[in-house]
């Protein structure tokens, strides 16, 4: 059986829309972006510190064109909250506004349902994934924490053996350095995370555009070889 791979990107970095998206595109390989639904320019403007630099999506008219066009060429577009804020969050009701909100402003946007959230920092399920499963989504991400902090299971068995929690499944954030073969195993769903596409100028953990591209020639290789295929996130958990 296939090895099934779903490539996801977080925070909205315009980066990730500049850089990797037409790389995808020219590989004709699918990708989920989660987008957080407020419109300020930089990510996590709050912190006051050095990523003031990391410009994302905000909403402007042409973006809001430019994600529609996105989904067309069979993207996914999924939600990563609203104010992407690690206290903010936990408090009385917010968990209820990061989910409903985030959804239904990025349904408004771009015309299209939203049917899968992605827990900022990762772990932020504890206090989310309720509000994330009441809002209406079918899935939700989590996962990538590296293996000093914690066990990770980025692969999955297809069909699903009981293991799958649809409302916190795992990933493996992906760095420069990576043995594309290492991605396959037969018969399972493997999640990949990406962050910044460039520099550190452009987002958190960031991959060289280079090596990004290289990542991306190998991985396609592998899908015409018939080992691989590539899906959205969505498509991917449906299979399960």
């Amino acid at each position: 059986m296939q090895s099934l791979i779903s490539l996801t990107f977080d925070d909205g970095f315009r980066c990730q829309f500049d850089k990797a998206l037409p790389i995808l595109n020219d590989y004709g390989l699918p990708a989920t972006f989660f987008l957080i639904a407020n419109t300020d320019a930089n990510h996590d403007r709050w912190t006051g510190q050095h990523d003031s630099d990391w410009w994302k999506i905000d909403w402007r008219e042409d973006d809001i064109v430019l994600l529609k066009k996105v989904v067309r060429d069979g993207h996914e577009i999924g939600s990563h909250s609203v104010t992407h804020h690690p206290t903010k969050m936990g408090q009385s009701g917010q968990p209820e506004i990061e989910a409903r909100d985030s959804k239904r402003l990025i349904e408004e946007w771009i015309e299209t349902p939203v049917s899968s959230f992605c827990y900022p920092f990762y772990r932020s399920h504890a206090y989310l994934a309720d509000a994330v499963r009441n809002a209406g989504y079918a899935q939700a991400r989590g996962g990538g924490i590296p293996p000093a902090y914690g066990p990770g299971n980025s692969y999955y068995p297809i069909p699903d053996d009981g293991s799958l929690d649809e409302f916190n499944i795992d990933c493996r954030e992906i760095s420069n350095h990576e043995n594309v073969a290492g991605w396959e195993q037969p018969g399972h769903w493997h999640i990949l995370t990406y962050h910044g596409i460039g520099n550190e100028r452009d987002g958190w953990a960031p991959i060289t555009v280079e090596q990004f591209k290289g990542q991306m020639s190998k991985l396609a290789k592998h899908r015409d070889a018939g080992s691989v295929e590539v899906v959205t996130f969505k498509d991917g958990a449906a299979r399960l």
